[in-house]
């Protein structure tokens, strides 16, 4: 039986069939498609929105496809995390896919396989199909983990889906025992994901992925990042949400194919290298990639 697969469409048909053709070489039994509705100041929305819609129509192998349509905009945070709940309400277990987020022939197996390997073992939060500096790890190991979720391609199970901190509750005990500082390693960290966590809660950052990634730092969890990076992001554009501006370069840059059966890590730690890379890089930066980035931030403008 193959993994149920989700994907979150909006406005940009284009990437969207792109997508389509990579889930159609996987042909899941069951597809759920969660679509935010058109704004209302954007006048090209309502046509855009429906030729999204509409790609999913040609679905030529047998599936089971459920609808998650919404009429009005919701935004970013409440239409995903309202349509996560929802494909959870139906399903143990899913494959997330954004439009912008083309998988390889690889992505899927190895989901699966790591939906199956680790579905008892609740220290693992979500299987990511993004490595975000191509880390490869130790040896032949196919597989690492880390700290940091990553949602350009991803998977999770409804028991581990239904922890997260939605309205962050938890946020003003995290920041006044410190907790983060001491997870993360630095103070740096604990400013940077404390300042960020409050523009998500005070709705001056429409983002349900920091709560998520937040849920995974409270309760600890793992996730699973594959050595080779399975993900192609083609969302680096102005028609995007979150990815206008800020350029990660994240390539599918080993043309070594990656073959099964798995080799498995020997122990269930995080690899502390790809997690020092992620800070210091992605998030509070050190000092030296704080300057880098601000350069080319204003390079951009």
């Amino acid at each position: 039986m193959k993994t149920a697969v989700a994907v979150i469409i909006f406005n940009r048909p284009e990437k969207t069939k792109i997508l389509f053709q990579s889930i159609k070489k996987y042909k899941p039994n069951k597809l759920f498609i969660i679509s935010d509705g058109p704004r209302k100041k954007d006048l090209s929305d309502k046509d855009q929105v429906k030729i999204s819609r509409e790609v999913f129509k040609n679905i030529t192998w047998k599936c089971k496809v459920s609808t998650n349509y919404s009429n009005k905009n919701l935004g970013t945070k409440k239409r995903i995390m309202s349509g996560i709940n929802w494909v959870f309400q139906n399903v143990e277990e899913a494959i997330f896919l954004e439009d912008d987020c083309i998988p390889t022939k690889e992505f899927f197996l190895f989901v699966e396989k790591m939906l199956n390997k680790y579905r008892t073992n609740l220290k693992i939060g979500s299987v990511c199909g993004t490595n975000l500096f191509s880390l490869k790890g130790k040896k032949n190991e196919h597989y690492f983990f880390s700290k940091y979720q990553d949602c350009w391609g991803w998977a999770t199970w409804k028991n581990r889906w239904f922890t997260i901190d939605k309205n962050l509750k938890t946020l003003q005990k995290t920041k006044n025992n410190k907790f983060l500082k001491d997870y993360l390693g630095s103070y740096r960290a604990h400013l940077y994901w404390h300042w960020k966590l409050n523009k998500v809660k005070q709705t001056k950052l429409d983002s349900w992925s920091i709560i998520w990634t937040y849920t995974g730092f409270i309760k600890k969890y793992l996730h699973i990042i594959p050595k080779k990076n399975l993900i192609k992001n083609i969302g680096f554009d102005k028609s995007a949400t979150n990815t206008k501006k800020i350029k990660y370069d994240i390539k599918l840059k080993d043309k070594k194919s990656f073959k099964f059966p798995l080799i498995h890590p020997p122990k269930i730690i995080t690899n502390k290298i790809y997690d020092k890379l992620c800070e210091d890089k992605i998030f509070s930066k050190s000092l030296k990639d704080r300057l880098v980035w601000l350069l080319k931030f204003f390079n951009f403008n």
